[in-house]
């Protein structure tokens, strides 16, 4: 047997036990070969699995980090997989002279040598480099799940990196032959134990360390996911890539090898039946309703289960291993919630609780598998009546959890207390990671329908919007429930734009009602004036080709360009703004009609719009001003949605534009002062 002897623990021994015995032949090699395919085509359908990873977290945090958590993801691939050929692998699989029960030395920066005489140890060697690799990358990717919305990036990147290492020497002790529970017998074919048991307990390490999100267990405060739908989808893609790990743990197909992939795959797919049954029961009992993370819980924890025991489980073992399961991890989550441990994606009822049930599953319902000798002669609990095989697995159990959890513990405190820290502030868990880390505007940010990158600069402006949308939002509530009290018709619907569109249409009668009953009220209040000292600015040309403005609105719309210089002075005649009773029945016409556009348009005086002849002037290649300084302003029809008189009420426009895929929306305030772009921002509070 040669140096590259040393790969997942018993079957790597009995690949080499059997296989060397042959003649160096065509038939040999042509074994090798299948066995290198299967390992290789597993090791791609795990790397799958990262995507699954991705979609499941990015759909169940919110919307404003769900980019953040897929970036997670790649550098745990990237970062992850530089620590594990650096280091990781020797730790785990390293046959050199300080190899010893306890950690694997050697083959670090692992570079198998070319051997022409034995061109099958080679092939080998790379195929298992890369399987186990797909492997240890997993462990770090479950706890991306753990520290969502929370950790910061370059933080998580180095926690990622660490994790690889810490994971490294429970492999050695469960996979390699010098491994100390490998030596006592210990099954765990497909990494139940130093993959998901390791993930899960340094996620709830981290989760407990790093505190709950902001406001997650307030009185008020309800856990939703954000896309339902890609959490589903993630889940489907996680249930496709456990039947790589488990069958290709089988690292191979000859020799009886495909016995053992074959039973995986069929305990894999009964488990999560069985999980996922639970799982529905489960549901409709307490809630009445399918709940769409009892679903994905039952069925990823029943897969995690049944990876210890996949290769010697028969299928009625599988199911009530997976019923289990499902049932265990459903009852874990009120338990967190008793106890306000946040855990954003359900790292620990799938991770943590099924790996520890999949582990004391074996020593419950284990037979011999006749090929490998897995479990070294042991059976379990109902068949030998014996609890050796029990006992030893809940060893390895207790040894990896305590393990893990004070390595884990100790790198949290060591990057806490870092200049770098690992805990994002208050401050910036509110806006979202997805700016803060990545520069991009997230729906929490403007309906800008865009990730558009923002400059230090223009990240300033937004944060700005930010405070300025919050203070507006309480006036227009006010205005609202104003507007309510004078009989104004039409309800404000439920939806979360600045400005609501009604939800019935306005009759021509109820228009005139409407008109004599704003006018008594418009001659008995103050009345909202245009300070003629303001500059308003506004987004590009309005009346551009494909504008979402009908061609009703567009006729009294002067049109006008950038120039090669810049726009740094041209003229604009005239611009007039329609009113909100066009836009209604402009809707009903055309249903292309922007419905921000309906909801948003405020008319200004036509003896202002047709005075505003004035130099345009550019700040920047984004956003044009005009100067109202000299513009005179009369008193006329005020919108309806400035009858009320109010200290804070304020005339307004929009301007729809192509470009940038966003209305923006422009506000004047009664005190003189340069006017400031309010982008229409999802009222969440």
């Amino acid at each position: 047997m040669n140096d590259s002897s040393s790969r997942l623990g018993l079957i790597q021994t009995k690949h080499y036990a059997l296989n060397a015995k042959l003649p160096n032949n065509v038939e040999v090699e042509k074994l090798y070969q299948d066995d290198a395919v299967w390992i290789t085509t597993s090791s791609f359908i795990i790397f799958t699995m990262h995507s699954g990873f991705g979609l499941l977290e990015s759909g169940s945090v919110a919307a404003k980090d769900e980019v953040n958590i897929m970036v997670k993801n790649v550098v745990d691939v990237v970062f992850g997989g530089l620590a594990y050929w650096a280091f990781g692998y020797g730790l785990s699989f390293g046959n050199g002279i300080y190899s010893n029960a306890i950690t694997g030395w050697g083959k670090f920066f692992y570079n198998p040598e070319r051997n022409l005489d034995s061109p099958r140890d080679e092939g080998w060697a790379y195929a298992n480099f890369l399987f186990q690799l797909s492997f240890a990358t997993t462990s770090s990717t479950i706890v991306s799940g753990a520290v969502a919305e929370r950790a910061k990036l370059k933080s998580y990147i180095l926690l990622g990196c660490i994790v690889i290492l810490i994971q490294a020497l429970p492999s050695h002790w469960v996979w390699d032959r010098q491994g100390i529970f490998f030596k006592l017998g210990v099954v765990d074919f497909a990494g139940c134990s130093c993959i998901h048991m390791v993930g899960g307990i340094i996620g709830l390490v981290a989760t407990i360390y790093l505190k709950p999100r902001r406001n997650r267990f307030s009185e008020n405060s309800v856990h939703q996911m954000s896309s339902p739908t890609n959490a589903l989808l993630g889940t489907f893609m996680l249930w496709w890539g456990w039947f790589g790990i488990n069958s290709g743990s089988a690292c191979g197909v000859t020799n009886g090898r495909w016995r053992l992939a074959a039973r995986a795959s069929v305990a894999t797919i009964m488990s999560s039946i069985g999980g996922g049954i639970t799982s529905i029961i489960f549901s409709f009992a307490k809630t009445k309703k399918l709940q769409v993370n009892y679903l994905i819980f039952g069925l990823l924890s029943s897969v995690v289960a049944i990876t210890a025991i996949c290769a010697v489980a028969r299928p009625w073992h599988a199911l009530l291993i997976g019923a289990i399961s499902s049932a265990i991890s459903i009852s874990v989550i009120p338990a967190l919630e008793f106890l306000k441990i946040d855990d954003p994606v359900g790292i620990i009822p799938i991770h943590l609780a099924a790996s520890i049930w999949g582990m004391c599953a074996v020593g419950i319902f284990a037979e011999d598998d006749q090929v490998l000798a897995l479990t070294n002669g042991h059976y379990g609990l109902i068949y030998s009546g014996s609890f050796k095989l029990l006992a030893i697995q809940m060893l390895c159990t207790v040894t990896v959890l305590i393990y893990s959890a004070v390595v884990g513990l100790l790198a949290l405190i060591i990057l806490g207390k870092s200049p770098l820290g690992i805990r994002v502030t208050d401050y910036e868990e509110q806006i979202g990671a997805d700016v803060i880390e990545h520069g991009l505007a997230g729906t929490n940010i403007a309906r800008y329908h865009i990730e558009k990158p923002l400059s230090s600069k223009t990240f300033a402006t937004v944060t700005k919007a930010i405070t300025k949308w919050k203070l507006q939002t309480r006036a227009n509530r006010a205005l609202r429930e104003q507007c309510s009290t004078l009989g104004y018709p039409g309800k404000p619907d439920n939806g979360t734009m600045l400005v609501r569109q009604r939800k019935n249409k306005l009759s021509n009668d109820e228009i005139s009602s409407l008109n004599q009953q704003r006018t008594r009220s418009h001659n008995s209040s103050s009345r909202a004036k245009m300070p003629v000292n303001a500059k308003i600015s506004f987004f590009s040309n309005i009346t551009k080709e494909g504008n979402p403005l009908s061609q009703q609105f567009r006729q009294s719309v002067t049109s006008f360009v950038r120039n090669e210089n810049n726009m740094k002075s041209t003229k604009i005649d005239k611009m007039a703004i329609t009113s909100k009773r066009i836009a209604y029945e402009e809707a009903e016409e055309n249903p292309k009609c922007s419905k921000t556009v309906q909801s948003n348009f405020i008319p200004i005086p036509d003896d202002f719009t047709s005075n505003a002849c004035n130099t345009l002037h550019s700040q920047n290649s984004d956003r044009l001003e005009f100067d109202l300084r000299n513009s005179p302003v009369q008193e006329s029809r005020i919108s309806l949605d400035h009858v009320i008189p109010s200290e804070r009420r304020v005339l307004q426009f929009v301007v729809p534009n192509k470009d940038l895929g966003n209305t923006a929306r422009f506000v004047t305030s009664a005190k003189p002062h340069r006017n400031r772009v309010l982008p229409l921002i999802p009222d969440t509070v």
